[in-house]
């Protein structure tokens, strides 16, 4: 078996009491999950460390001349404890980050246990009570820069420009979306995929037809909304998958989430009129062509080319859109990118030969354009009561370097995975391997330890080669349908956590335009401009107009301070 070690520094007999009394003395679940009963070759490490426990003292000491300090770090506790894994705040790759990270700069890192379902709700109660770890996290970028803004954190401009070298240099995309009114209170994590929602459609079923779709530049799938329109009522009348079942060719999603159909709807919007201001400050709704969008799927639906039901669909778990995926009743269907598709999935085991792929629709009017996400994952943050900040920043500077995150994400290179044409390629571990603790990857891919990175940054995919044929189908799909999703993309103007005063006023209060979009799809066409405009109207007339004006202003401000 190849043995991972962990260098000579780390887990002397002191040093692993002393990180397991420190977890267990700040409310880390209790000692049992401080110290698991098994970490599987992490033993053997620490039995080499220990045999030269006397060096690899001296070797730290040398390395530092710090005064020892310690530092909190909030981990999300998801409850995956295992015998084997150990838990979030003490496992292999805990103990690693202290051997490479911690000892050489004389820290000794505690992790935090956060529930996941709980995160916002445990944050704030850790910081009324004065009791937060040095570094928090959550990606409700509004709380934490309101914390900010209240005198709850540090402000980091000055130390990232000290202490955080390779964050200036690696999230430079992401930090402007951690600032408010020019100070700088927390550090996005930047995202690797920025790719949000996009159409996917039966390729097989094409073929069989004799319609071939056409590529990009990019080898990205497209066609005309011409085409999409008359491919669609030409499976009407079809049966391609033999089973009897009436077609609906166009598949939605219930109508509580009607609002994955929008890359079919950008394909209608008038570009070159949609200003970098009404991007910035209206809902799309109002966006120049948005309405001709829904008005194109309520002619689809009125047609019989939507499955009517999607009205009434209220089950959140997707089992009717997914049975319309698995049973081979629609031909095309919208959906977020880079996600696993269950009715998908169930095709493919179903039937081996079937093909779905992304592809996106033309714009009619000539620029292409798609929403993508903003470049930041989650806010990381330094609370006010950390008595070293600059240990948070070095910390976070180092999780930014390349080398480290990559280590986090993949493991190492030559032991759990190799790099052949940018595409990462998973070493299958031996039996006695997979039972190891260092191979219990799966727990940790998550960015729960990595922090500043949401997704792997270096452009790599994982290799299909080798995966059971469903698999390397789905995880091909992934990566493709994330990256058909970017074609135009465009991100949202970020407001920067700066709630105007109309927000306050109306927050919650305003109409819910995206509601209103299934029963825009599912009216009659000859009311359809009055529907649609008494849904506008409604907004502006309770708030909405206000809630533009004042960001407009706030928009042309900020612009101007650039």
């Amino acid at each position: 078996m190849r043995k991972l070690s962990l260098g000579r520094k780390i887990f002397s007999a002191v040093l692993t009491s002393a990180l397991v009394l420190g977890l267990a003395g700040c409310g880390s679940s209790g000692g049992s999950e401080s110290a698991p009963a098994d970490t599987g070759s992490a033993p053997a490490a620490e039995s080499t460390a220990a045999a030269d426990s006397s060096a690899g003292e001296e070797e730290a000491a040398a390395e530092s001349t710090a005064e020892p300090t310690t530092l909190t770090v909030m981990v999300y506790e998801r409850g995956n404890t295992t015998e084997t894994y150990g838990s979030a705040t003490d496992n292999y790759w805990t103990r690693w980050i202290q051997s490479e990270f911690g000892d050489p700069n004389n820290i000794t890192i505690e992790y935090i246990p956060v529930p996941r379902s709980e995160e916002t709700q445990k944050i704030n109660t850790l910081m009324a009570s004065g009791t937060a770890p040095d570094i928090i996290f959550s990606y409700d970028s509004n709380m934490i820069i309101q914390y900010g803004k209240d005198g709850g954190l540090w402000e980091l401009t000055d130390l990232i420009s000290e202490y955080g070298p390779t964050i200036q240099e690696n999230l430079a995309a992401s930090l402007p979306y951690g600032q408010s009114e020019g100070e700088q209170w927390a550090i996005p994590a930047l995202r690797a995929v920025t790719g949000w929602q996009t159409t996917y459609i039966r390729k097989d079923w094409l073929d069989e037809v004799g319609y071939e779709l056409q590529t990009d530049e990019n080898g990205y799938y497209h066609m005309s909304i011409d085409d999409f329109t008359e491919l669609l009522r030409q499976f009407k009348d079809l049966d391609p998958s033999g089973q009897g079942g009436e077609m609906y060719p166009l598949g939605m999603i219930g109508a509580w989430n009607a609002t994955q159909t929008r890359p079919i709807i950008w394909s209608f919007l008038e570009t070159d009129n949609l200003t970098d201001e009404m991007h910035a400050c209206y809902n799309e709704r109002f966006w120049p062509g948005y309405k001709e969008g829904v008005r194109y799927l309520n002619q689809l639906y009125n047609e019989g080319l939507v499955d009517p039901e999607f009205m009434t669909d209220t089950d959140t778990s997707y089992t009717a859109f997914n049975n319309l995926l698995s049973n081979g009743r629609t031909l095309a269907f919208g959906h977020d990118a880079g996600s696993e598709l269950t009715g998908v999935t169930a095709l493919y085991e179903a039937d081996p030969d079937a093909e779905v792929v992304p592809f996106y629709l033309d714009n009619v009017n000539g620029t292409q354009f798609n929403r993508i996400y903003s470049p930041t994952g989650m806010y990381i943050a330094i609370p006010s009561t950390c008595e070293h900040p600059e240990n948070a920043i070095k910390y976070l500077d180092w999780l930014a370097d390349y080398d480290n995150a990559k280590v986090l994400h993949y493991g190492f290179e030559g032991i759990h995975y190799e790099i052949q044409d940018n595409k990462v390629i998973t070493i299958t571990p031996t039996e006695e391997e997979q039972a190891a603790s260092e191979y219990d990857f799966e727990r940790i891919t998550c960015g729960d330890l990595i922090l500043v990175y949401n997704g792997a940054p270096y452009g790599y995919e994982d290799s299909t080669e080798g995966m059971e044929e469903v698999k390397a189908k789905t995880t091909q799909l992934k990566y493709d349908s994330a990256k058909v999703a970017e074609v135009g993309g465009q991100a949202d103007y970020y407001f920067q956590g700066i709630q105007t005063e109309a927000d306050q006023k109306y927050g919650g209060l305003v109409p819910d335009i995206e509601a209103e979009l299934p029963r825009l799809i599912a009216c009659d066409p000859a009311e359809f401009d009055a529907e649609y405009d008494a849904v506008l109207n409604e907004y502006l007339e309770q708030g909405g107009q206000e809630i533009i004006d004042e960001k407009i202003a706030l928009y042309n401000e900020l612009e101007a301070a650039k």
